[in-house]
């Protein structure tokens, strides 16, 4: 199978998960948590004036003090441990970018897999993809 023919077959998938009503994607995309596995995997650093340009966290609008340890996540912001844990339990986006980690629940993993993909390709224009 043509990697082209694959993608269109993902998408063809997807498409009929998110008019299945699994709420899979756009407004409907429901909050998935972020993949346990992630969470552990996440880098602790130690607080520096220089995080991100900011000195507090942006969940509990504390400041980072300096030297204490703190999470980083891979869109390198940086959040209190205490703090971005229950955010990670419920969701798997960075509270200020977005950024989307790896989650278990299947199709919402499809689904940010295929936005990846789609991101990546020069081909999405000739799938249809926006």
């Amino acid at each position: 199978m043509k990697f082209i023919d694959m993608l269109a077959k993902c998408k063809n998938f997807v498409n009929a998960m998110i008019h299945a009503g699994n709420g899979i994607g756009g407004k409907d995309r429901k909050e998935v948590a972020t993949s346990i596995a992630v969470v552990v995997a996440l880098p602790s650093v130690e607080a520096s004036n220089d995080n991100d340009g900011r000195k507090e966290c942006v969940i509990c609008k504390e400041e980072m003090k300096k030297g204490r340890e703190v999470c980083k996540l891979p869109c390198h912001h940086t959040f209190h441990w205490i703090c971005i844990l229950p955010w990670l339990k419920k969701r798997n986006t960075c509270p200020c970018c977005r950024f989307q980690l790896p989650s278990d629940d299947v199709f919402a993993e499809i689904q940010r897999l295929w936005e990846v993909v789609a991101k990546m390709s020069d081909s999405a224009k000739f799938l249809g993809i926006k």
